[in-house]
């Protein structure tokens, strides 16, 4: 009885996906934040919006809300004399609000990455990027500031979809991220032809 030739490349899969493997481990992560850029931009907006306000005040001018969005205090307060070009948001969620306790004592933060600074912060996943906000305390009873704070807090509880995921590990690590993907259509490719081909 003769026995049926392998084909080419039985049980190279299993051996490329191996090495593949502890290259990944080998090879040390080159990627960098993938929000990195977006958190940069937003904080940005917020220095140039804090710049604008400082200089509001230190002209003479005594009016401003206790919290407010951009917009209502752009109009209000602030115009083209103090804001030549109004901030780009660098995503859909990033929205700014000014919060006052005194003249002294004021920030604006966005709605999505907080203050610039703080003394307080949340880590979360924001679809495929990583953000870390700052809030601070002494705002915080400020009721519109405090729901804000809370609402950072839900998006702690985040949870990314694969795809996001995918996108997040390749933007840190390209390599590695590639592999694991590789080893697990691998193993797909190879349930599909154990069990449900013919």
């Amino acid at each position: 009885m003769l026995n049926r030739p392998r084909p080419i490349g039985h049980g190279l899969a299993p051996f490329l996906a191996v090495l593949l493997f502890a290259g990944a481990l080998a090879v040390p992560a080159r990627g960098v934040e993938p929000g990195f850029e977006i958190i940069k931009a937003c904080r940005a907006n917020l220095t140039m919006l804090n710049e604008a306000t400082a200089q509001y005040i230190k002209d003479g001018n005594t009016q401003l809300p206790t919290w407010d969005k951009f917009q209502n205090v752009y109009t209000m307060c602030l115009s083209t004399k103090y804001i030549p070009v109004k901030p780009v948001s660098p995503t859909a969620d990033c929205e700014y609000f000014l919060v006052c306790k005194n003249l002294e004592n004021f920030d604006w933060y966005c709605n999505l990455h907080g203050l610039i600074g703080g003394d307080k912060t949340y880590t979360f996943r924001y679809h495929e990027y990583q953000v870390t906000a700052r809030i601070n305390t002494k705002y915080l009873t400020i009721g519109k500031y405090k729901s804000h704070a809370d609402n950072l807090l839900r998006w702690c509880g985040y949870a990314p979809t694969l795809m996001e995921d995918v996108k997040y590990h390749y933007a840190r690590n390209p390599f590695s991220t590639l592999v694991i993907v590789g080893i697990g259509l691998l193993f797909v490719f190879f349930v599909y032809r154990n069990v449900f081909a013919p």
